[in-house]
């Protein structure tokens, strides 16, 4: 049985860009909900999150942008999508933030939610592949990432050596293939794996 919070729900601040993160977001509330009981949502996300209690602030498909010329289209939409989802967050005070992937978006969120309110914890639930390309990305989180939730074994130790956040591995509903894992590791290894990394960004 979940124990339920005595000061009631637990407010959960939550950003999903993209179809794998809103799964990642769904299967992490569902898995709090387990622990503290109730929990109340504000944020962005898909049909994951929504069967968790979600209502998006947007329709999340506006952050799926492929290729240069769309992304210059709709910068001045996507600029003001984050100010408002900051805001929208800003305002509701939640308990926690938890950005998962889409670092374009969410991150620049978590900056200006950091700046209005210094003292919410911020996890950032993915890592970014900082261990494979411009390494100095970790580092310059540290300022408003409080911790990272890894869902590859090794990012731990990339992080602390890189001088990222306190950084825990979790797992991913879709790490299972143990070759991916052993030539992601072996790339961290040889300090390789920038050229896909890049390709993959």
């Amino acid at each position: 049985m979940p124990r339920e919070n005595e000061h009631g729900p637990i407010k959960v601040a939550v950003i999903a860009g993209e179809v794998s993160g809103d799964l990642l977001g769904g299967d992490l509330i569902r898995a709090l909900k387990d622990r503290v009981g109730s929990v109340s949502l504000v944020g962005v996300g898909g049909e994951a999150l929504e069967e968790q209690g979600l209502v998006s602030l947007f329709d999340y498909s506006e952050l799926s942008i492929m290729g240069i010329s769309q992304v210059l289209a709709r910068l001045p939409k996507l600029l003001l999508r984050i100010r408002q989802t900051a805001q929208a967050i800003v305002a509701a005070k939640p308990d926690v933030l938890v950005i998962i992937d889409s670092p374009d978006f969410t991150h620049r969120v978590a900056k200006l939610v950091r700046a209005s309110l210094p003292d919410l914890p911020i996890v950032d639930y993915v890592c970014p592949s900082v261990w494979a390309w411009k390494p100095e990305r970790a580092l310059r989180m540290r300022p408003y990432v409080d911790h990272v939730l890894a869902v590859l074994p090794f990012e731990p130790e990339a992080m602390e050596t890189l001088g990222g956040p306190p950084t825990t591995y979790v797992g991913h509903r879709l790490a299972s293939d143990a070759d991916v894992l052993a030539v992601r590791a072996a790339q961290w290894a040889r300090g390789e794996a920038r050229s896909e990394a890049r390709s993959e960004a």
